[in-house]
């Protein structure tokens, strides 16, 4: 008995005190696991990332099977949260897909490559221009060629209206019915063809500073070499230039053909008061109309396709690596002579700055100080949409600008917004930049890096509809958050986060691992390290980073128009609403103002070594 009971005896404790040390072996990883700052950090960032990023995307991607609030009236007995493919069949199939799917679809395709068919051998060209050829004024070529881009997407638009506004559209004529008596065609006015000139003019910068890097690091030598072994100029440039930069070119197409399946400011006031719809605009009409269920399924379609585009982007990086441009040999560029082809390349150049620069920021000013739209005399100038107190007789009664308290309050907002936006995004990209350089190589800077990526891959205005559907009603511990200020913060410091982690990565890669380890030999506990170390080093990024943040966050529209409400509005949401009701001179004004606030921060931004983030 007494050998049976001792056994009996030692079973239990045996067991006992094996789950004690399996727990206190799990604790022990724990504690180092945390003791690592970037790990710790690291962790919570995933987190963070699933609950912001990952589960909107796929609890709209799961709700695009179930039937929404409005389900019942398309289908008897159908009760919300059934599962179903009615949405996707009614989207791809149904008999009324043509006009919700199909014709938006391929109007954001041609608008698409036609576009990218303006902005690339545009943009080429200019680059090729600036930097290998002895055209005169290089520097402020340099500087204002890039500005159609600085500013947002929909002021070449707006200022297109100005021109070529119908009266039977647009309330009132534009300035080529006060020049010649008689409106122009609808065609000219709204719809393909000015999208197309608006959108292939704004992202005509974008190929350019994408090719004027190449171009740059492309080693003069080898075309050199060529023109010493009596090769023709052409033949250079189709032999040797052209494949060198082919990668960056084709990135360039796929970039500007993927922001432009995307694009919505621009498409909706040159194409919705024709009814002319893309599939952005689509989206957006959906989740107006509470048409949740179709909205999900257009906006799982968006994604899809610019994800493609990224990663043939990705794809199209990739191959760059096979090109080597850069030698440890420097070679100065030996500038192409043109010649007789001097002259009319920098009257080229003049007239774009002037047709998509000068000319469309002059228009929408000159628009501010008519007192009625379409008549353009002297005797018409006022300065009341600026500081006139309300008149019956103009806007509705509507104040000037710097009179009116709810111009001013979403002045305010937007600021508040932007700043708020570019802080937390300034913060977050230093700890996730922290957070992937100190775990390079773990599955851990891994996860956090394509996690943060994930936001560029998805539309704004896709963006936009995700946060509302998720956040518009309570969920787990988050209380429902529509119609708050946090809403369009949140939504903002997620989308811009590709933006935020990069410069937090880039600044974080110049900081010697060894500086704060020393630091931390002298005691210095991680906060401190973080706070005397780490931020006094990466406050250039810092800084560059919280105003380009600032800069976008200002101009943003399709990412916070199905998010605001009065009072939560801000400066372009009021732009959007205000050119929809008729106020045009207000509406130009706030525009105005936007325009000096992207410029004057893209200025600073330069001046502290920065650079557009595309």
């Amino acid at each position: 008995m007494r050998p049976g009971a001792a056994r009996k005896f030692r079973g239990p404790r045996c067991f006992v005190f094996e789950g004690d040390m399996n727990s206190s072996r799990a604790f022990q990883r724990l504690r180092r696991l945390l003791r690592r700052p970037e790990r710790a950090w690291g962790l919570a960032l995933i987190v963070g990332l699933i609950v912001f990023v990952v589960i909107p995307v796929a609890y709209m991607a799961l709700h695009s099977f179930m039937f929404d609030s409005l389900g019942p009236r398309y289908v008897r007995g159908a009760q919300p949260g059934d599962w179903t493919l009615f949405y996707w069949t009614r989207v791809l199939t149904g008999s009324l897909s043509r006009a919700i799917f199909w014709e938006p679809f391929s109007h954001s395709l041609i608008i698409a490559i036609l576009m990218s068919a303006i902005a690339i051998p545009l943009g080429s060209l200019f680059a090729w221009l600036v930097v290998r050829t002895d055209i005169p004024l290089k520097g402020l070529f340099n500087s204002v060629l890039i500005i159609p881009y600085i500013v947002p997407s929909w002021t070449i638009g707006l200022a297109w209206l100005t021109v070529f506004k119908a009266e039977r559209f647009g309330g009132q004529p534009g300035l080529f019915h006060s020049l010649f008596g008689v409106d122009p065609p609808a065609w000219v006015g709204y719809g393909l063809l000015p999208i197309v000139i608006s959108l292939g003019a704004h992202y005509v910068p974008y190929s350019f500073i994408l090719l004027r890097g190449a171009l740059a690091s492309v080693d003069a030598r080898l075309e050199e070499s060529a023109e010493i072994l009596g090769a023709k100029r052409m033949e250079i440039l189709r032999k040797i230039t052209f494949p060198l930069v082919l990668p960056a070119l084709g990135s360039a197409f796929v970039l500007t053909f993927g922001k432009g399946l995307g694009e919505f400011a621009c498409q909706a006031f040159l194409g919705l008061p024709i009814r002319y719809y893309t599939l952005s605009t689509r989206v957006y009409s959906a989740f107006e109309h509470r048409q949740h269920g179709q909205g999900y399924v257009l906006t799982m379609i968006l994604i899809l396709m610019t994800t493609l585009t990224v990663l043939a982007n990705q794809k199209l990086i990739g191959a760059r690596k096979k090109f080597t441009t850069i030698s440890g040999k420097g070679a100065r560029h030996k500038p192409v002579k043109l010649g007789a082809w001097r002259i009319p390349a920098t009257g080229l150049l003049l007239a774009f700055v002037l047709a998509f620069v000068v000319a469309p920021i002059g228009l929408i000013a000159w628009e501010t100080f008519m007192r009625y739209e379409g008549q353009y005399s002297l005797s018409n100038f006022t300065l009341h949409y600026w500081v006139g107190r309300g008149d019956p007789m103009l806007a509705d009664g509507q104040p000037g600008i710097f009179r009116s308290s709810f111009i001013l309050g979403a002045i305010k907002n937007s600021v508040l917004l932007a700043g708020a936006t570019a802080l937390a995004s300034g913060v977050i990209g230093i700890l996730l930049g922290y957070a992937v350089v100190r775990a390079r190589g773990t599955w851990l800077s891994r996860t956090i890096e394509f996690l943060s990526f994930t936001p560029y891959m998805i539309p704004g205005i896709a963006f936009g509809g995700i946060y509302l559907s998720i956040f518009a009603r309570k969920w787990g511990p988050l209380p429902a958050l529509y119609g708050t200020f946090a809403l369009l913060a949140i939504t903002c410091v997620a989308k811009y986060l590709p933006y935020s982690s990069s410069s937090g990565i880039s600044a974080m890669h110049q900081i010697d691992p060894t500086l704060e380890e020393a630091a931390e030999i002298h005691g210095e506990g991680w906060l401190g390290r973080f706070r005397k170390v780490i931020l006094p080093l990466a406050k250039g990024g810092f800084l560059s980073a919280f105003l380009l943040t600032f800069i976008t966050t200002m101009r943003v529209l399709d990412l916070i128009v199905l998010l605001v409400t009065p009072q939560t509005r801000t400066m372009t949401s009021i732009i959007f609403r205000y050119q929809q009701q008729g106020y045009t001179q207000h509406a130009y004004g706030i525009m105005l103002l936007i325009v000096g606030i992207t410029l004057a921060g893209h200025y600073l931004v330069r001046r502290l070594g920065g650079r557009i983030q595309f």
